[in-house]
């Protein structure tokens, strides 16, 4: 898939990048792995020396946080010390690394946004103590970051919509945020509320334009098309009429908000490969794809949520 080759060499321009300043905080860390106090000191007058990076902390070689939560702004949070992150999932293959890694893309739980990890080994002589570990927003890393070259990480031509089969391509735009993106938390309630109580069977979410698209079992040949504005007008629920949760759907109604959730995620993951629009008909159970880089795609909803985040943006392991 073109997003995974896109994400591969944006990797490897992230691990040019991050290498070296990780690399060079983790020995200072060596000096004050026995005094927490002044490791936390450490990385909060050297936190800016990792480009782009929102926060950072230190790790033992069994996943057990060390050092306080370090951010930007010279935030030193204390409570995060002695917390297990053995199950965070970069951390499955820590051990035994001996060298620098990023992590697969995955869900922060603290921001609810797609994170990648920078994890860095710290060795005193041949000591193995544990890990340097830095967290980037993935919005938040620009596309052509570290690049030192005239041109971006996209060029013109890998930046063409391969659904054009040929004809005339048509460069990839960056994301902008559109009113849809900036609640789309809340319309994602909506949406499952209308689904799951009032009859909406089929929807359609065009997440540049901030209009969504709606389709009632009983007027199934027509939809309505509504702005954000009018999805948070309570007179738009009411509507419609109460309906029990079609029997014949083939989508579980406890699946209806992942589904949505994970069109969220697949729109605010990065910043040139993106969903333009996602689309959820709970009756024959598929859901559609228009990405920003590709034609549309049509697949059964298990399927879609079967992939993780790294079927779309990139490789499952992390940097061997």
């Amino acid at each position: 898939m073109w997003i995974k080759q896109t994400i591969g060499e944006q990797r490897k321009v992230l691990t040019s990048l991050l290498e070296p300043p990780m690399l060079n905080l983790s020995k200072l860390c060596v000096s004050a792995w026995t005094d927490v106090n002044a490791l936390d000191q450490l990385l909060n007058t050297q936190f800016t020396t990792v480009p782009h990076c929102h926060l950072i902390y230190v790790i033992d070689k069994m996943g057990k946080q060390i050092s306080s939560n370090i951010r930007a702004n010279q935030q030193i949070d204390m409570d995060f010390r002695g917390q297990d992150l053995s199950r965070r999932p970069y951390s499955v293959s820590l051990y035994p690394k001996r060298h620098f890694m990023l992590s697969s893309v995955y869900i922060s739980n603290t921001t609810g946004r797609p994170c990648i990890s920078a994890v860095q080994p710290i060795i005193d002589e041949q000591q193995f103590l544990g890990f340097l570990v830095a967290d980037f927003d993935i919005a938040e890393i620009p596309v052509s970051m570290a690049s030192t070259q005239s041109t971006s990480l996209l060029t013109p031509k890998e930046m063409r919509n391969p659904a054009t089969n040929g004809q005339a391509s048509r460069v990839v735009q960056a994301r902008t945020i559109s009113p849809l993106d900036q609640h789309i938390h809340e319309i994602n309630e909506v949406l499952e509320r209308l689904i799951k109580q009032y009859g909406i069977f089929h929807c359609t979410l065009h997440y540049s334009s901030a209009q969504v698209m709606l389709w009632h079992v009983y007027d199934p040949y027509q939809y309505r098309l509504f702005t954000i504005e009018q999805l948070f007008d309570s007179e738009t629920i009411m509507n419609y009429p109460l309906s029990p949760y079609p029997p014949q759907a083939q989508l579980p109604a406890k699946n209806i908000r992942t589904v949505l959730d994970r069109f969220r995620t697949l729109r605010l993951a990065h910043e040139r490969i993106y969903l333009r629009s996602g689309s959820i008909n709970i009756m024959n159970g598929m859901v559609g794809l228009s990405f920003s880089t590709e034609g549309s795609q049509y697949l059964p909803v298990d399927v879609f949520l079967s992939k993780d985040l790294s079927f779309w943006f990139g490789q499952s392991a992390v940097n061997e």
